[in-house]
């Protein structure tokens, strides 16, 4: 089979759901013998992790997040003509864009330099839930790319629809690619037997538009019950999150940023994901993959990710989420069969071969028009 050119662009290269897909599916290319690069504006673990499957990367700073008006910046600060050089002289036959900012310079980029794109939305932030002003530049930034790629790939059938209505692709030109994560050494994935206190946990970033604060304010409903708190991540509201948990006193723990998410995770007993908005959260799926009981909000790429019946309990605002953690941690046989049921669906429906094998799909389709 012959081998294709991909160009990966993405904005950041540290730990993030986008980041570990983009990590993922470049590996898998890589691994089927195509000549893969990841374009980043931020160097980081995720990007050490793409080297080690040998794929190459290559920093353009001024791609990165900078200041209030991130997208503005790095337009004016010469990202557009730094990724069309390195594009220029990589030659891809796909340049493959994801998330927002990094998405509409890759389209553009590669559109006036005759290259072929795909762009892949890991959620749209112009959605319901979002800030408003976000919202707008958001809609606006995807509907100009629209008109510059060849293809959108979503990560669940309710994002497709989101973007048909929007009009932010073009009909015939929108595809379903779920996410994937690799496995995990069946130590990290070890029987949730019952034990107290129950361990709860929660992986992201502290940034919008996951509630952290949110959750604490449920948690202060439960103090009741036998349980501990670990959040897993950093970012810009961390430390108002951890001010906000001084009521909770030795029951939360705050551990920063992990490189060994699975070993955390392996730790837990329930993974909770509380968010305003999501495409399709790749640390849920990692907790589906370690065998967890899962807690999260009422959203498509939740609700794609759990199933129907759901693999876990969903809530769709504070109040039903205080009862889905109080009956997660009241119920140690629920527990263990929502996380035996969560394994069996991460095994069945997110592998990375498959997703490999279904983006080749929407490259075919590119590449033949």
């Amino acid at each position: 089979m012959t081998a294709v050119r991909i160009v990966h662009v993405v904005t950041r290269g540290d730990v993030g759901g986008a980041q570990t897909q983009v990590v993922e599916l470049a590996a898998a290319q890589r691994g089927r013998g195509d000549i893969v690069t990841i374009v980043t504006g931020v160097d980081g673990p995720a990007m050490d992790r793409a080297r080690a499957s040998g794929v190459e990367v290559v920093v353009i700073a001024a791609l990165g997040p900078s200041g209030r008006s991130p997208r503005s910046r790095r337009w004016g600060r010469g990202a557009l003509p730094e990724l069309r050089h390195t594009l220029r002289t990589l030659e891809p036959d796909i340049v493959h864009g994801h998330s927002s900012s990094a998405g509409l310079l890759a389209r553009v980029a590669a559109r006036l330099d005759g290259f072929r794109s795909v762009y892949t939305a890991h959620g749209w932030p112009f959605q319901r839930g979002a800030p408003w002003r976000q919202r707008i530049a958001s809609y606006t930034g995807e509907w100009i790319g629209a008109r510059f790629g060849h293809a959108v790939i979503c990560l669940t059938e309710a994002e497709r629809r989101r973007a048909t209505r929007a009009g932010v692709s073009g009909r015939g030109r929108v595809w379903v690619v779920p996410n994937a994560v690799s496995d995990v050494e069946p130590s990290l994935r070890p029987p949730r037997e019952a034990r107290w206190p129950v361990r709860l946990i929660m992986v992201a970033r502290f940034a919008p538009p996951k509630l952290q604060r949110q959750l604490i304010e449920v948690l202060c409903q439960l103090v009741d019950l036998d349980w501990t708190m670990e959040f897993v991540g950093d970012g810009p509201q961390l430390e108002a999150t951890r001010q906000a948990a001084t009521r909770l006193a030795d029951r939360v723990t705050f551990s920063g940023h992990a490189d060994d998410v699975a070993a955390h995770l392996a730790a837990g007993d329930v993974f909770v994901l509380w968010s305003a908005y999501e495409g399709m959260p790749i640390s849920m799926l990692e907790a589906m993959r370690g065998g967890l009981c899962c807690v999260g909000s009422d959203l498509p790429g939740v609700r794609s990710l759990l199933g129907d019946p759901p693999a876990g309990l969903i809530a769709g605002e504070t109040a039903a989420l205080a009862s889905a953690l109080r009956t997660s941690i009241e119920d140690a046989a629920l527990r263990r069969q929502l996380g035996e049921r969560a394994r069996a669906r991460y095994e069945s429906t997110f592998s990375v071969s498959a997703m490999e094998a279904a983006t080749r799909q929407v490259y075919d389709s590119v590449l033949r028009r």
